[in-house]
């Protein structure tokens, strides 16, 4: 009577030459997959640096000035536009984003003459409370209320704009308003900004290589590593033991 296991497989313990082959095989794809994950990070790791970005050096350039207020109109604008690029990130803490809000609305109102900032106040506060009011209307009153709301945040973009640089219609100009808080303005050296460039520098440095610059066929070459090479070649690697099992099972006359 035939035997029952005789096609029986311990990748750990192989009963005969073909166990050991296909264990080898399978060994062997599995070293070269964990080398092309692993080892891929590790090099990434390995010569990446810290750079900074052009809005981080921004800021530091012009920082100083807003603690010492000795701020130009074009420093004003040139801090005001690092400032809003971070309140911008998603990643960004609530208390961080707090922090960077009364930033913004502490320069806004810093600049602008006596005459305007009871009128930036009351469509400020008026914001807000049309805002609380949102979530418990529906239908034409909502999008009546979102439109009244919208009329305000384009009167506010109109009085800032000539500080900010910011127009209407622009990203930076919504950002802009959407940071601006009902609160006392302060100086830039008030204790309260003391961690704010520590802030900047923790969202705006990112670690980088030439791996992470360069572009392939229109991605970051990490990305389209780790995305689509390491799936197709996962793929390939599974193509190839089946091949090389299926030659071998010929080679020695097994019948499946």
């Amino acid at each position: 009577m035939e035997p029952t296991d005789q096609y029986n497989f311990n990748i750990f313990k192989p009963r005969n030459l073909h166990g050991k082959k296909n264990r080898n095989v399978i060994f062997s794809m599995l070293v070269i997959w964990g080398v092309a994950v692993f080892g891929f990070q590790f090099l990434l790791r390995g010569i990446e640096k810290p750079t900074p970005e052009k809005s981080l050096i921004m800021f530091e350039s012009t920082w100083p000035q807003a603690v010492n207020e000795t701020l130009s109109p074009e420093d004003l604008q040139t801090l005001l536009s690092s400032l809003v690029h971070v309140s911008g990130k998603n990643t960004v803490q609530a208390e961080e984003q707090v922090v960077i809000s009364e930033a913004v609305t502490s320069l806004i109102l810093g600049a602008m003459p006596d005459t305007m900032k009871p009128d930036i106040i009351e469509l400020m506060v008026k914001k807000e409370e049309l805002k609380s009011q949102l979530a418990d209307i529906q239908d034409q009153e909502y999008l009546d209320l979102k439109e009244e709301i919208g009329g305000i945040e384009n009167s506010l973009i109109s009085y800032t704009e000539p500080i900010s640089g910011f127009s209407k219609g622009s990203l930076e100009s919504t950002l802009l308003i959407n940071s601006m808080k009902n609160i006392d303005p302060k100086s830039m050296s008030d204790p309260t900004f003391a961690n704010l460039p520590g802030t900047m520098k923790l969202y705006l440095i990112h670690n980088q290589s030439v791996l992470t610059d360069t572009k392939f066929l229109g991605f970051p070459f990490h990305y389209f590593y780790t995305a689509v090479f390491l799936l197709i070649m996962f793929i390939v690697l599974c193509i190839v033991y089946n091949i090389l099992i299926e030659w071998r099972l010929k080679k020695q006359g097994v019948i499946e």
